[in-house]
Formats: structure tokens, C-alpha cells, sequence
């Protein structure tokens, strides 16, 4: 009797210890920080991706066009070191030069600025624009309506805020009577006087640098406009778009999706220094170095198309700004 109850016994106490190590095997798996399910690792958020939309505040670029007193001047604000530009698409550590053109399409109520990065002759992607409409044209100001790219920013990414009674220097110029438009002559590697190129800070780093420069945006977040329906004029770069942009997109188009994909990391840096010319790489398949043909010629200081440096405006933090370092280029004729 001893000998047939021994199993039974052996086997009891088996089945306990199979038992306890099944429940610790469970509860090991619903705490695993690293699963092996590819799904699941596929959903995980990249704490290391760099997304484009994060890194130009467009609510706050409302706050550089209260500022401003032309569009030569606004585009100064916008490229100012440790700046509201923290914008890297051709991924090569630093921050891209962000150009404005003036709409040469225009209204009697309506004037227009477009913001982009030009790489090259061809290469120019759109980041943003802003439309000032005037419900009447005796006006002192008019409405602001700052619209993302929708590759960049998504759907729906606006801000507006009504300045229809305030006399703002910049809406001055754009409704004043003008006989030219401004089109910006800088892009990639040909920058204005006086400019450096700087690196790209972590994302912690840039908002904390924006909110302490301009703790109250001028711009109010909205989906739908109030006066976007009346807009009739178009931006001159209205759907341009690079291929390579090694940056994040919210969405891309089918051609910037299969780049990111088959480029999944960032291109090395050519030189740490600050201030080094990311211009001087040739490696990088994202962007194509404009030749020097097609660079417009400087005119003379004094001349219509460079009537030299705007006084200088104090920044928040006190330092003098830049300001415009002067036109090199042709400004492009537009609409009277």
C-alpha cells in the first residue's frame, strides 16, 4: 500500500510546482518591458524620431509678425539663432533657412506670404502660409490666418486672430502702394550677410526656448476659419514638395513616405562646429547644392532691389536683432 501511494504523493506535489511556476511565468510576461511581439513593438512610440511639425511653432510665428514692418524683416525674425526655427528636413543637424516670398496673386482685400525652404533650383518645399484679408479696405489692419502645410502639420492646422483696427507695420507695406514684391533671394548655402548656420536642439530644449521667448502667442488655434472661404488668391509656391525630407512628415505624400522608409536614419553630420556650412557636404541624397548660375546677382547698396539694412529691433531677452542684411536678388514683379 506504501509502495502505489509514493506516485501519488510525488505526483501532487509535481503538479503544485508546475502550477507555481506557471503563475510566475504569467505574471513575468504581463510586466515584460520588452516584448517580442512585433505588432506591439511596431505601435511603440520612436522617443528618438525627429518630426518636422515640432520644431516651427506656427502659433507663435503670429508673435514675429506683430513685429514686423516688412517681409524682409519678418523673414529676418524667422532665421534668427535660438529662434522660433528649430526646422530640419534635409536632416543634416542644422536648421534650414526659411525663405518668404510675397503672393504675386493678390486682391483688392487680400495679400499673402509664403514660407518655405528652397535646397535648390527645383527643390522647394512649403512650410506655411499666411493670408491678411480686410473686410473692408479703409481698414487700419486686417485678419491673420497662418495655415501648415498639410504635409507637415496635418489637416486642419490654422491659426488666426483679428487685427482689423490695429495698425501693424507689416500690413502697412502689404497694402501700401508698391510697384514690386518681395521674393526672398536666399535659400540653402546662400544666406544672407552676417548670417550662421546653427544646430538643431533637442525637442525639451526648443520649447522651453519659445515659451520663455514669447510666453503669450498673438494666434489662436482653430479647425475652422472664419474667413477662409473668401480667400481667393493662391500661394506662388501652392504644391511644392522635395521627395527627401528626412524628417518626420504628419502626412506625407506617397513619394516622402517610401523615401522616409527606405532612409529610416538621419544622415550624419558633415562638422559639429557651430556655424559650419552644412553647404560644403556633397553626401547628402536630400538635397541638390544650387550652381552658381542660378544665383541672382547682387545689386548695388542703394539700388530698388537693395535699399539696405532696416534699424534694428530689440528682442524680448533685450538683445539687438539682426534685422534684414539686404537684398542680393530681383524681387519679383507682382499684381498692382
Amino acid at each position: 500500500m506504501k509502495f502505489t501511494k509514493l506516485p501519488a504523493a510525488i505526483l501532487s506535489a509535481s503538479l503544485i510546482m508546475i502550477a507555481c511556476d506557471s503563475e510566475q511565468t504569467q505574471q513575468t510576461a504581463a510586466v515584460d518591458p520588452y516584448p517580442n511581439d512585433p505588432a506591439i513593438a511596431q505601435n511603440a512610440p520612436d522617443q528618438n524620431e525627429y518630426w518636422a511639425k515640432d520644431n516651427l511653432d506656427l502659433q507663435r510665428v503670429g508673435n514675429l509678425l506683430e513685429r514686423s514692418n516688412s517681409p524682409e524683416e519678418f523673414e529676418a525674425y524667422l532665421n534668427e539663432d535660438d529662434g522660433l526655427n528649430n526646422l530640419d528636413l534635409n536632416g543634416d543637424g542644422y536648421v534650414d533657412y526659411l525663405s518668404v516670398d510675397e503672393y504675386q496673386d493678390r486682391g483688392p482685400n487680400e495679400r499673402g506670404l509664403s514660407i518655405f525652404s528652397r535646397f535648390g533650383p527645383d527643390l522647394i518645399q512649403e512650410v506655411a502660409n499666411v493670408v491678411f484679408y480686410r473686410d473692408d479696405q479703409n481698414s487700419r489692419g486686417a485678419r491673420i490666418l497662418l495655415s501648415g502645410n498639410e504635409q507637415i502639420y496635418g489637416d486642419n492646422n490654422y491659426y488666426e486672430t483679428n487685427w482689423a483696427d490695429r495698425s501693424i507695420g507689416l500690413i502697412t507695406t502689404l497694402f501700401g502702394n508698391r510697384d514690386e514684391n518681395y521674393r526672398s533671394p536666399y535659400y540653402y548655402d546662400n544666406y544672407p550677410d552676417g548670417y550662421d548656420t546653427y544646430q538643431v536642439v533637442e525637442i525639451p530644449v526648443y520649447r522651453t526656448r519659445v515659451e520663455r521667448l514669447y510666453s503669450a502667442p498673438v494666434l489662436v488655434y482653430t479647425t475652422s476659419p472664419t474667413f477662409l472661404t473668401k480667400v481667393k488668391i493662391k500661394s506662388p509656391h501652392n504644391g511644392k514638395w522635395m521627395n527627401k525630407v528626412h524628417a518626420k512628415l504628419a502626412k506625407p505624400t506617397k513619394e516622402q513616405e517610401e523615401f522616409k522608409k527606405n532612409n529610416p536614419n538621419r544622415p550624419e553630420r558633415a562638422n559639429d562646429d557651430k556655424g559650419a556650412k552644412p553647404g560644403k557636404r556633397d553626401d547628402d541624397p536630400g538635397r541638390e547644392k544650387p550652381s552658381k548660375d542660378d544665383r541672382r546677382a547682387e545689386p548695388e547698396k542703394g539700388s530698388p532691389a537693395n535699399p539696405g539694412k532696416p534699424d534694428k529691433a530689440e528682442k524680448p531677452n533685450g538683445k539687438p536683432d539682426k534685422g534684414d542684411k539686404g537684398d542680393k536678388g530681383d524681387k519679383g514683379k507682382g499684381k498692382p
